[in-house]
């Protein structure tokens, strides 16, 4: 058995942002475009790390992400990036920012459009810019993992490229950067993270040292989630939080499964990721505990559940006591063709490493009760 583990280089902690300059040092970045949105330059997240920067680094900023990452921001940071003269990127943000900034990285070596690399990751053809990640919510994982997912617009599903590639050089995890994150981000971004856990587990790869990891983020997550939404200034539960979502980031290679295939296809109109995944979680779990029996008493250990307790109930009470949204209802989701959101879910290359794959009409069932 070959176990092929690649990761960022991971400067982790309270003021890992002073590693700053030595992340630059490493990647040989002179010229950075730090990848951001408007929420984090208000928030004054941008300037604390505008001044971890040495003084004679010109640094240029692209500060204009959406919520949701889609390819016209894409193509207007690379912009940005050529415009500007730089020669690296530094992405400081969730998920829609570090998976933007991997895109700039790719199209910094490669020819445009973007869009022609989604799904075909054998059109890389050589190495990417290189990238410093820094993290401001504990969900995403994205500074640790290998992929990055794109909108086509901001009312279509998301398209995905996936390559070791797209792992960051350095990843910056700075629990401190979190701080400010609103409660309605945190239970999201959190649950993103339990859900990057748990569908690592449960996949069909073999990885004992990433399984062991998995599990010890779906039991921080259980302890520190709920804490970090009613006290944000809670140090100790956001690093705990960051620590999950790095954790989770790293079981993503390992695989996900028919959460991540359901949220996807319900990624159509805009709706918080974090939010799609906690309606989605706690239904697919049901699904496939009969399939995986002695992988889901682990996970209810880690979970801290009982012998005869539901992994899936917890996941949905935990949601629930965080204030996410149990059905896409409650998140005015229009009505949808159901059966073509099955087949949508069904034809999902998050199927082909789960523990359990289900059919369209296993689908079906599911789509109709997330929606409600």
């Amino acid at each position: 058995m070959t176990l092929l583990l690649q990761f960022p280089r991971v400067h982790f902690g309270f003021g890992a942002i002073s590693k700053l300059s030595e992340a630059l040092a490493t990647t040989g970045i002179t010229r950075p475009l730090v990848i951001t949105d408007r929420g984090l330059v208000n928030c004054g997240v941008y300037n604390t790390v505008r001044n971890a920067f040495p003084e004679q680094t010109g640094v240029a900023l692209f500060p204009d992400v959406p919520e949701n990452p889609t390819l016209e921001g894409v193509e207007r940071a690379f912009m940005h990036y050529g415009v500007s003269g730089c020669d690296g990127v530094v992405a400081l943000g969730g998920g829609s920012v570090i998976d933007t900034a991997k895109a700039v990285c790719v199209l910094a070596t490669h020819p445009g459009p973007f869009a022609d690399y989604l799904g075909h990751p054998e059109k890389l053809d050589g190495g990417i810019a290189s990238l410093i990640a820094i993290p401001t919510t504990a969900g995403t994982g994205s500074e640790a993992s290998p992929a990055s997912v794109i909108h086509p617009d901001a009312t279509s599903r998301t398209k995905g490229l996936s390559s070791p590639l797209l792992i960051p050089d350095v990843a910056i995890c700075d629990p401190e950067l979190t701080l400010t994150l609103p409660p309605r981000l945190t239970a999201g971004t959190g649950i993103d993270a339990l859900s990057h856990c748990v569908e690592g587990y449960l996949s069909k790869t073999e990885n004992p040292p990433l399984d062991a990891m998995a599990l010890d983020g779906i039991s921080r997550v259980f302890a520190s989630l709920e804490k970090a939404v009613d006290n944000g200034q809670d140090r100790d539960a956001r690093w705990q939080l960051m620590m999950a979502a790095l954790e989770g980031g790293m079981s993503i290679h390992m695989g996900l499964g028919p959460t991540h295939a359901l949220a996807t296809t319900f990624g159509d109109r805009g709706l918080h990721h974090g939010a799609l995944i906690a309606a989605s979680l706690p239904v697919t779990l049901r699904l496939i505990a009969p399939h995986a029996p002695q992988k889901m008493q682990l996970l209810a250990a880690a979970m801290g559940l009982g012998a005869d307790e539901s992994p899936a109930e917890a996941v949905a009470q935990l949601a629930a006591r965080v204030g996410l949204p149990s059905t896409l209802r409650q998140m005015n989701y229009p009505e949808q063709d159901i059966n073509e959101m099955a087949v949508d879910a069904a034809a999902s290359f998050f199927n082909a490493r789960c523990e359990y794959a289900p059919s369209i009409a296993e689908y079906k069932e599911m789509v109709r009760e997330i929606l409600g």
